[in-house]
């Protein structure tokens, strides 16, 4: 009976223990996966942001120089596309970068009085979506660091949690290259 109870014992305390290391690891995925997602929801916001103030200097230019971009379309069409905040991100920055040609381009553009002020919230905003992108691909590093590893693809799949896709940016690059001491 002793050895029965001393069985029993020893199957409970190994028990105890697994659920303990358990745990302990699945605070931390879920602590990474909790953290990229608030970044994300602040990448959202940002993008929302981002594409009415686009969509107003859009429409400033149609009004002034009549201009026909299939980039600006496709911005215009974003609410409707209802695309994900990697794919939006893309289009909002190549849509500025058309937008910084065409203000360089045509100088008639700096006497509209808004227009100015609309670059400049962009300019600040896309700084913001930078720091946000930064710190989010630095969650999302991590978690898919630990993704594959065991106990935490276990965890990832009980909670059903996916690899992180990071975003891809200049940021990215130019913390690349200073890693590698690449000089540009």
């Amino acid at each position: 009976m002793t050895v029965v109870l001393f069985i029993i014992g020893v199957i409970v305390l190994v028990g105890c223990l697994i659920a303990i290391f358990f745990i302990t690891k699945s605070e931390n995925i879920l602590s990474l996966a909790y953290k990229t997602q608030l970044c994300e929801n602040d990448i959202d916001d940002k993008l929302k942001e981002k594409e009415d103030l686009e969509l107003r200097v859009i429409n400033i230019i149609n009004r002034q120089i009549k201009l026909d971009i299939k980039i600006f379309e496709e911005v215009k069409n974003l609410k409707v596309d209802k695309l994900s905040n990697y794919d939006k991100d893309s289009l909002l920055s190549s849509s500025f970068v058309e937008i910084n040609k065409i203000y360089s381009d045509n100088h008639e553009l700096s006497d509209v009085k808004s227009f100015d002020g609309l670059i400049r919230d962009i300019e600040k905003i896309e700084v913001e979506l930078m720091g946000l992108r930064t710190l989010y691909n630095k969650w999302a590093s991590e978690f898919n660091n630990l993704y594959p590893k065991f106990p935490y693809k276990l965890i990832c799949k009980f909670k059903k949690l996916t690899i992180k896709t990071l975003y891809d940016g200049k940021e990215l690059r130019t913390n690349d290259e200073k890693e590698l001491n690449i000089e540009i």
